[in-house]
């Protein structure tokens, strides 16, 4: 009976892993800021490809991802929205290169991320593209998004 719980429980574990490697794809990456900016190269990224960032500040933190749109556009938005955001799961892509919410299973197009605001889209937040990499000024990272993730409620 041990040996089937011991079993159990490790196939839990095993497939939760899974599942948060899934939601994030190869992960999120933790970010710095200097000078107040968060630079990020993004000659890696591919076309209908996404990466998932985490930066934190004062102890809060925000969740953000860039998304090359199938144009070759770098776009940038809060890893939540006004209506799901708290139940904390963000977003992930899809095979057919979509935007997923993962709690309400809502798709995005790429070329409307980061411009489009209000119900379960991507929030966005300011941001600028120089030699291909993502520019964001911290305090404006902040002012957008640090109220849309749970752990940062007091």
């Amino acid at each position: 009976m041990r040996l089937v719980l011991l079993v159990f429980m490790l196939g839990t574990i095993f497939f939760a892993a899974q599942a948060d490697a899934a939601f994030w794809g190869k992960g999120v990456e933790d970010v710095t800021a200097k000078d107040g900016k968060i630079i990020i190269n993004c000659s890696k990224l591919n076309k209908a490809q996404a990466w998932h960032y985490r930066y934190r500040e004062g102890g809060k933190v925000i969740k953000f991802f860039v998304v090359r749109d199938k144009g070759g556009v770098l776009r940038t938005a809060i890893d939540a929205c006004e209506q799901c955001w708290r139940v904390g799961k963000g977003y992930r892509m899809t095979e057919e290169g979509f935007m997923l919410c993962v709690n309400c299973n809502m798709k995005f197009a790429l070329n409307r991320i980061g411009a489009v605001a209000g119900g379960c889209n991507p929030h966005p937040f300011r941001y600028s593209v120089e030699d291909n990499s993502v520019v964001i000024e911290t305090q404006k990272l902040a002012q957008e998004g640090i109220g849309y993730f749970p752990e940062n409620l007091p």
